[in-house]
């Protein structure tokens, strides 16, 4: 019984020990949602306090702070930039002819081929390779480099080729009026004298590129005319050489002639002989065959057959050179000269006509007004910035009131 009554006393000691953890965890169950309302609470309250406070100080955040750090780089540590322009035409030789009048000029379009040779001009401009050449006449890393405390306009001694040619590209400005065909340059320096420089060889290498640009397609229009008079020349002398060849190897200067001649001969011979047939019918009528009259008329018709014979024979013959053949053969190389002598002369007159119609399209780079050494700053645009900051500032201003008014209607 005892030992029933100790197992009894266990049991209710472990349930009261049970009983009496599960009342201690409900309690601190219950301090630990007391904790998280009251924190709930407080962060409501910072989150209002900062909304008010915002409110309060808003127009200082979102228009004082930015308008104050602007005014201080513009009017501190931006770096004055200085600004040289020109402005240049690219004519032909052909633009201007006396005595012609160009329409589309007198009204103000420009010349297609001279929009295209700016447009051309234009993407040279900004190209590496020209950055290349101006890099080693200007320096471009040590000019550009010198910008004070102004980091946004810095050009950094370690840049990289792509942020080296994209800081030179803002650096130059291009223009090309279509009205007028006017190509205006816009280059910037920290230094007035910079700018001066830096146009004065865009300009140089400009007159470079054009000029490169129309003698190259006139030398190679040139060498192609040349080419072709110089085939032309070739085969002209091989076409004479051969014809003189066939002379001397005929013997005899032209078998056309010598062939009418030839058949002149017999055409002379054929009418001797019906002569002397007529004469020799005639003794035959009081005269025997055996007399010395018909017997002389004989033999002489008889020489002149035998001559006629030859005649033909050396005219035209089935086999051998015969004149007929040699005439043929003649004939076909002389017009063989013939059509190269042509040929010739027409690569002759090509060969003209390139070096004028080259000529005729030459260009040139004509400045029209000339870059000039600047005496104010162009850049930083102070009062345009602070214009365009302050309206920035006062449109996010205005729309974040309206938000905030929007949330404090809902809460209501």
């Amino acid at each position: 019984m005892s030992e029933i009554n100790a197992g009894r006393h266990k049991n209710i000691f472990y349930k009261n020990t049970f009983l009496s953890f599960i009342h201690k965890i409900n309690g601190i169950q219950t301090v630990l949602n007391k904790i998280k309302l009251f924190l709930a609470g407080m962060r409501r309250r910072d989150i209002s306090r900062g909304v008010r406070v915002f409110q309060r100080h808003s127009a200082k955040i979102l228009i004082g702070a930015p308008m104050l750090l602007l005014a201080v780089y513009l009017l501190i540590f931006s770096q004055p930039r200085y600004v040289s322009e020109s402005q240049v035409a690219i004519k032909r030789a052909s633009d201007i002819e006396s005595g012609s009048l160009n329409i589309g000029l007198l009204m103000g379009a420009a010349n297609p081929s001279s929009a295209e040779d700016a447009l051309y001009l234009k993407e040279y401009l900004h190209s590496p390779d020209l950055l290349k050449t101006l890099d080693r006449q200007l320096d471009f890393k040590k000019a550009f480099g010198a910008s004070g405390l102004d980091l946004f306009y810095h050009l950094s001694a370690n840049a990289t080729a792509e942020e080296f040619l994209d800081y030179y590209r803002h650096r130059i400005a291009i223009r090309y009026d279509n009205k007028n065909g006017l190509l205006t340059i816009e280059t910037q320096g920290f230094t007035p004298q910079f700018a001066l420089r830096f146009n004065q060889a865009v300009l140089k290498e400009s007159e470079r590129f054009i000029n490169e640009l129309s003698h190259q397609i006139a030398r190679d229009q040139q060498a192609f005319a040349e080419g072709e008079l110089e085939k032309a020349r070739h085969r002209l002398d091989a076409s004479k050489s051969a014809l003189l060849a066939f002379q001397n190897r005929n013997q005899m200067l032209d078998p056309q002639a010598s062939a009418v001649a030839a058949s002149s001969a017999v055409n002379n011979l054929t009418e001797q002989k019906i002569r002397l047939e007529t004469e020799l019918r005639t003794l035959l009528t009081y005269l025997r065959e055996d007399a010395p009259p018909v017997v002389t008329t004989k033999n002489t018709l008889a020489s002149i057959n035998a001559q006629i014979d030859k005649e033909k024979n050396s005219i035209t013959a089935p086999e051998g050179n015969r004149l007929n053949r040699v005439a043929a053969d003649f004939d076909d190389l002389k017009s063989r000269v013939t059509f190269d002598t042509d040929l010739y002369q027409l690569a002759l007159t090509a060969i003209e006509k390139t070096r004028v119609e080259a000529a005729r399209k030459l260009k040139s780079l004509s400045v029209i007004s000339s870059p000039q050494l600047a005496e104010e700053s162009r850049y930083p645009e102070t009062l345009y910035l602070l214009a365009c900051g302050l309206l920035i500032c006062s449109l996010l201003f205005g729309t974040l009131k309206l938000l905030l008014a929007i949330i404090d209607d809902h809460r209501v």
